[in-house]
């Protein structure tokens, strides 16, 4: 499956970068599959976290795509279960139907472990790996490996990608410091605070939250 790079900047300043995934490697596969449908079935012969997961799969077999009301719903789910814990969230719709995930609020006496489990655990039990493959859906038809590609490609389709920029130069952007220190993320040619900029990002399965 896609492998998740996130990072966190606050304006233009990085503040972190914490990746949730091994970093790509050569070792990435090409491809994720030789189908949507055979991706599908991947999915399937898996244990599902929850019924709700398991059904909308079975229904993507059937129809061979995942229906917007499914991911709408299983981000329903797990928005109501992040506000039981106390954890409100905020979520905004990007025009390829995916949602962004805003930041969760650390408050004084909390850890971000303790706020990271209870995401991690709602995420499986109202989620799974629907947005994932959702997002493979909307934005990876041909099936990459890559993260990194997934997204320039997109950002390239989108007029994003100015003349000259590469694809390695966009995966150093994310991977190396830049010279002198820092993260090379804020010298990056791209406004992340842009909806069709995070559309790109989060249909690669990559977070660069914004506040």
């Amino acid at each position: 499956m896609l492998k998740r790079v996130s990072a966190v900047l606050l304006g233009l300043s990085v503040l972190a970068i914490a990746s949730c995934a091994p970093e790509h490697s050569n070792s990435a596969p090409r491809k994720l599959a030789g189908s949507f449908t055979e991706l599908i079935e991947d999915y399937l012969s898996r244990p599902s976290s929850n019924d709700f997961e398991r059904e909308v799969f079975e229904r993507a077999r059937a129809t061979g795509r995942i229906d917007q009301a499914d991911y709408d719903e299983a981000f329903s789910r797990y928005s109501q279960c992040m506000a039981d814990g106390g954890k409100p969230i905020t979520l905004r719709r990007l025009p390829n139907g995916l949602y962004w995930e805003g930041n969760v609020r650390v408050n004084a006496g909390e850890s971000s472990e303790q706020v990271e489990a209870l995401a991690l655990s709602c995420a499986q039990t109202a989620k799974g790996f629907i947005p994932e493959a959702f997002g493979i859906q909307q934005e990876n038809r041909e099936l990459a490996g890559d993260p990194y590609e997934v997204a320039y490609r997109c950002l390239e389709r989108s007029d994003l990608v100015r003349d000259g920029y590469s694809l390695e130069q966009f995966r150093k952007g994310f991977r190396e410091p830049k010279v002198g220190g820092g993260s090379s993320l804020a010298d990056m040619p791209f406004d992340f605070k842009s909806d069709e900029v995070q559309a790109c990002l989060v249909g690669a399965n990559m977070s660069v939250a914004v506040q």
